[in-house]
């Protein structure tokens, strides 16, 4: 199994957050490295395009 990784570095509201999960994104991880920054890690099962052949 083969994952893709999107880091957001920025807060999100609740309904951008839904979006991602409807999206196939995880939520794996949220740090917040300076005051009022949030940075966001997800990951979602990397399915290959079938077009690409």
């Amino acid at each position: 199994m083969k994952w893709e990784y999107l880091t957001v570095e920025k807060t999100l509201q609740v309904a951008q957050l839904n979006e991602l999960g409807a999206s196939g994104w995880e939520l794996v991880a949220v740090v917040s490295p300076a005051h009022f920054v949030l940075h966001y890690f997800f990951k979602r099962q990397n399915v290959p395009d079938e077009d690409a052949n």
